[in-house]
């Protein structure tokens, strides 16, 4: 008789065991659940991650411009976003452009592509130089690679064969290696004999 009694009082305090093991994990469960709603860090959702599509590092865009001549872009990282699958948000933009005669290079902080419109917005420090006689800089430009205009209306300084020019805004053409400076203007012309 004793031994059933036994039996009993062990299964009952297991069973009572396992209750108490349930109900404090139902709590946890629960009040775990308030803390990933409370915290944006833990869940793998956010806003951001949602409208992203590629996030890719160091990409290099190619193309060619109205003449068949090749371009590239390539940056440090570009995000696309589900809104549009042809804008790119660049971070350290780098845009290169041959003609006949030269190779023209234009960088920044931060940049936009549009690849189907093949348009390259740079922001934050923006210079453009052939590397060789010419350096101009600004904090705004839009390049243009299907027609090889690069133009701005922010402020630019430069430097072309010693010359400094300074001006409101710029607009240059590959069509006969033509700049055409908009807004107040000035010149210094230096004379390198």
């Amino acid at each position: 008789m004793k031994y059933t009694f036994i039996i009993r009082s062990i299964k009952y305090f297991l069973i009572f065991i396992s209750l108490v093991i349930l109900s404090l994990l139902f709590v946890k469960s629960s009040s775990y659940k308030k803390n990933i709603k409370k915290n944006s860090l833990i869940t793998f959702e956010s806003e951001e991650m949602n409208a992203t599509t590629q996030v890719l590092k160091k990409p290099l865009f190619v193309g060619l411009d109205k003449k068949e001549q090749p371009f590239k872009i390539s940056a440090s990282k570009a995000i696309r976003y589900y809104d549009d699958e042809n804008i790119y948000n660049l971070e350290e933009p780098h845009g290169e452009i041959k003609t006949e005669s030269d190779i023209f290079f234009v960088f920044g902080k931060s940049g936009i592509f549009n690849n189907f419109e093949q348009k390259l917005l740079i922001t934050g420090d923006v210079e453009f130089t052939n590397k060789n006689s010419m350096k101009f800089q600004t904090t705004e430009a839009e390049f243009d690679f299907k027609k090889q205009i690069l133009h701005g209306d922010q402020k630019v300084t430069g430097q072309r064969d010693g010359s400094i020019l300074k001006s409101q805004g710029f607009k240059l053409f590959n069509k006969e290696n033509k700049i055409i400076f908009t807004g107040k203007s000035s010149l210094k012309l230096i004379n390198n004999k």
